[in-house]
């Protein structure tokens, strides 16, 4: 099957989502209009790019303010099929992260002021936009080392509480702490991760898979680690300058006055293990930018972290810096190390390191769907399709990825347009490559729809009392400008 015909199958899994067959047909419709679309990534251009423009559009708005259906339901086909996508006995490795969407209206449902994350480090902007936390899952080529593919199965919404005015009570102040707890970006997080750990149980397949996701210094805390869910592992950034400790020495023979101790005595730092040369260094071997690369490392077994509490052993992996030039003479970049724990000490260091590399993927996503894909620029205003619309979006963003691997693979076959002349190789298609793809089958299957010199009337579409256009195009035109 090419691109289309794979993308067409996924969608067909819609079924079960939408309570009626004509809604997931729309569903459809407006998935392939919002990914073909040019400019902005509108509800009303998706319509006009399905040929859609002269009926009522009030259908396909109510599908997201209206109509009932889930949308975690939408990722149910990447699910589905990842155990096909993974080696036997893998884990299921997920990226976690959130982003925010930029909004310029300040009574859309959800929306927030926050920093501007394009903002320079020493000059904080502040923007409007609506806060969403995404899960990737990461997936390999079986044949050769080379990039993950990230497949987004979770973009949950996650708006600030609503701060209470000066004249507010204190009950209502009571009612805002506890509302700003429920929504925190770290409460979000490990709701998401409980649900992908269900999402693995219900599939006999995944349920006795380990569950490994990474995510950066924000979610390492005691809010994310101490209520992960059974068969999970977490792997973050911790700070160099963290108060770990050994494991609690035995017991003596006599109890001490007082209450007993929780932690051994304090360990070093994790810049100090770093630097520290009683601590040997290993090299492990990963993919990384581009290529097979020797990372060399620094390994404690078992540390302590008062964050994570006394019922958790933790792994600290000192990732010393690789820097590097771009040319002779110029700067150098990549010269700081990282400092990561991991919360299964057993976890072979391999994999850890792998998992923890391509975690870079999700920023990938979050590039792709917001410059190319226009997440979140949709111009609604219901509370119910402020969110549900972007989540539409980047399920049908998350199926195409996975119907260009079940068609094409890891590689970037011939079926794409050739590269540019100033890019000499792709390891892998990247989304633009895609959406041409898409676009270029789908108007090659309207083509052939029609017999040879044949005109496309685009009067015929037009009501009854509208002006008809003054020009055709013949199909022996369209496929000439198509080339």
């Amino acid at each position: 099957m090419n691109l289309l015909e794979s993308y067409e199958a996924l969608l067909a899994n819609w079924d079960g989502v939408f309570s009626q067959s004509r809604s997931t047909e729309r569903a459809s419709r407006l998935a392939f209009g919002l990914l073909t679309c040019l400019r902005t990534h509108l509800t009303s251009n998706a319509i006009c790019a399905t040929g859609r423009q002269f009926q009522d559009w009030s259908a396909d708005y109510r599908l997201f303010s209206r109509s009932p259906w889930d949308p975690h339901g939408l990722f149910d086909p990447v699910w589905d099929r990842l155990s096909g996508l993974l080696p036997a006995d893998a884990p299921v490795v997920v990226a976690l992260d959130d982003t925010l969407c930029k909004k310029t209206g300040r009574h859309i449902p959800g929306v927030s002021t926050a920093r501007d994350p394009q903002s320079l480090p020493f000059h904080v902007n502040l923007c409007r936009g609506l806060r969403f936390v995404q899960a990737s899952v990461l997936v390999h080529s079986a044949q050769a080392p080379g990039p993950a593919r990230a497949l987004p199965v979770r973009f949950e919404p996650a708006p600030p509480a609503a701060k209470p005015n000066k004249d507010a009570t204190e009950q209502e102040r009571q009612l805002y702490r506890q509302e700003k707890k429920r929504r925190a970006l770290t409460q979000v997080g490990v709701n998401t991760l409980t649900a992908l750990r269900q999402e693995m149980d219900r599939r006999p397949d995944l349920r006795d898979r380990l569950l490994l996701a990474s995510g950066d210094g924000s979610y390492t805390n005691g809010r994310v680690l101490k209520p992960l869910p059974p068969k999970t592992t977490f792997i973050g950034r911790i700070r160099r300058d963290a108060k770990l400790y050994w494991p609690l020495p035995a017991a003596p023979g006599q109890a001490g006055k007082g209450r007993p101790r929780r932690y051994g005595p304090a360990a070093p730092t994790p810049e100090e293990i770093l630097q520290a040369p009683t601590v040997a260094e290993i090299r492990v071997r990963v993919f990384a930018a581009g290529q097979q690369r020797d990372i060399p490392v620094k390994v404690v077994e078992m540390v302590y972290w008062r964050s994570s509490g006394p019922a958790m052993p933790l792994k600290l992996v000192l990732i010393k810096p690789l820097g590097y030039r771009l040319r002779k003479g110029s700067k150098l970049l990549y010269r700081h190390p990282a400092f990561l724990i991991c919360t299964d000490p057993q976890l072979e260091i391999g994999v850890l390191l792998q998992a923890y590399i391509d975690r870079w993927e999700i920023e990938c996503n979050h590039r792709d769907e917001k410059s190319l894909l226009g997440v979140a620029q949709g111009q609604v205003r219901s509370p119910q399709a402020v969110p549900r619309l972007p989540q539409f979006q980047v399920a049908a963003y998350s199926l195409l990825l996975l119907a260009a691997l079940l068609a094409s693979g890891f590689q970037r076959t011939n079926d794409y347009l050739p590269l540019p002349l100033w890019r000499r190789q792709s390891i892998r298609p990247s989304l633009l490559d895609l959406l041409n793809l898409l676009r270029d089958q789908l108007f090659a299957r309207s083509v052939a729809a029609r017999p040879a010199g044949n005109f496309v009337d685009f009067a015929s579409t037009l009501p009854p009392n509208a002006k008809a256009p003054k020009f055709q195009i013949t199909a022996h035109r369209l496929c000439t400008m198509a080339a």
